[in-house]
């Protein structure tokens, strides 16, 4: 499909601040090109800017003309600003300037800790799987697939025994304790779980409504429900091991 029309292409550019994914959409007699930084974007001028002024966008606009048109992102490097909203111009970027110049106003403008993250890196993807020693198998089964529905899987021929346990894309695998592992559970004394200790969290659709289920199957409940600062609901608990396990759920609506 190279070559024909629509089609839109994109890749990341490198400036000197960092970096900005630069875009292109073709359609029939028009073309549309960007620059999309972290915190706002450099385009041509086919748009017009008083919405984006209304929810507080840092746009910047270019414009080409029909003997040199803005297809490519990289047209838009020496192409002049003609028109910005008043969150970009807070940034510095003023008309006359060079697109260049407002994708690196724009690149200064993001706190140092949000551009770390978005700096090319690992980039890890999500969490895959905890791995806990636990002492007894069936009882955990119980507890992960029992009362956490958590679906258990194949798991690979190990030498040592184990079970794992999947709920979406992460897994639980456990290993039974035996000399070759380290200790099972929890190292803690009981009176010294709590939330600000060592844990993992499942989501749930509401986590203050676990509760009765938890209290009918016998699970040791640590504290909750109660709310996180954005809101959030959660609830503390130990598997049979004594490892804490966090359920929440998002804010009621």
């Amino acid at each position: 499909m190279t070559g024909t029309i629509p089609r839109t292409t994109h890749r990341w550019l490198q400036f000197k601040h960092g970096y900005a994914l630069g875009i292109s959409n073709r359609w029939d007699k028009g073309q549309y090109c960007s620059l999309l930084t972290p915190a706002g974007i450099v385009g041509c001028g086919i748009y017009a800017l008083e919405i984006p002024a209304e929810f507080n966008q840092a746009i910047a606009i270019a414009r080409g003309t029909p003997a040199c048109p803005l297809v490519e992102p990289e047209d838009l490097f020496e192409a002049k600003i003609i028109a910005m909203t008043p969150r970009a111009a807070s940034m510095g970027i003023t008309v006359g300037m060079t697109g260049r110049e407002a994708v690196e106003k724009m690149q200064l403008a993001i706190p140092p800790a949000v551009e770390e993250k978005t700096a090319p890196g690992i980039q890890v993807k999500t969490l895959d799987h905890v791995t806990l020693v636990v002492k007894d198998l069936a009882a955990s089964r119980q507890f992960y697939v029992g009362v956490l529905g958590m679906r258990e899987v194949q798991r690979p021929a190990f030498s040592f025994a184990g079970l794992w346990f999947q709920a979406g894309k992460t897994q639980i695998h456990l290993i039974l304790e035996y000399e070759g592992s380290s200790p099972a559970g929890n190292f803690l004394p009981p009176e010294q779980r709590h939330a600000r200790c060592q844990h993992f969290a499942f989501e749930v659709d509401d986590a203050a409504a676990t509760l009765p289920l938890l209290q009918k199957a016998g699970v040791t409940i640590l504290g909750g429900p109660k709310p996180r600062p954005d809101g959030y609901i959660q609830v503390f608990i130990t598997d049979p091991d004594g490892h804490i396990v966090e359920l929440c759920s998002p804010a009621p609506r």
